[in-house]
């Protein structure tokens, strides 16, 4: 008899597990919050990857039309032509990281320039913040553009 209820005690309890877990699994499934995290992702990476093309084949100023300021604080506006003095041999992005809200990421890029002046080639890590804006649906860069000249040897 005793065994009788120690068997309904660990089914009952395996029950009460079981059901906690579907709980808690349950906002993982949620269909609609993955499709909309998929649709997020994509157009972030629709964004930096023209904004990569963009940079790469020396359009800044079209590149510079991603810039959009977050919040209060303005941003500087790229100096176009000391940006024309060098050509992007390599523009890679490395890592993508999309807030759980959507609305904020960032990303990773290693870009390789040279001065058409001198010649000197440089490396550099460049890490961009990109945020969502709900009105205009679409990401904009958040952070300056790349300082070749002060990332310049």
């Amino acid at each position: 008899m005793t065994n009788v209820r120690i068997l309904a005690k660990q089914s009952a309890i395996l029950t009460l597990l079981a059901a906690l877990l579907a709980l808690a699994t349950l906002p993982a499934c949620n269909p609609v919050a993955n499709i909309q995290k998929r649709e997020s992702l994509n157009q972030l990476e629709a964004a930096t990857n023209t904004y990569r093309k963009l940079m790469r084949w020396g359009h800044f100023d079209q590149a510079a039309q991603y810039l959009r300021a977050h919040g209060e604080t303005p941003l500087a506006k790229p100096d176009l032509e000391d940006m024309a003095r060098f050509k992007v041999t390599s523009y890679t992005v490395a890592d993508q990281l999309i807030a759980d809200t959507r609305t904020d990421a960032r990303v990773t890029a290693y870009v390789e320039f040279y001065n058409i002046d001198t010649g000197v080639t440089n490396s550099v890590r460049d890490e961009q913040l990109w945020w969502y804006d709900d009105e205009t649906r679409r990401w904009y860069l958040g952070s300056p553009m790349l300082d070749f000249a002060a990332n310049a040897d």
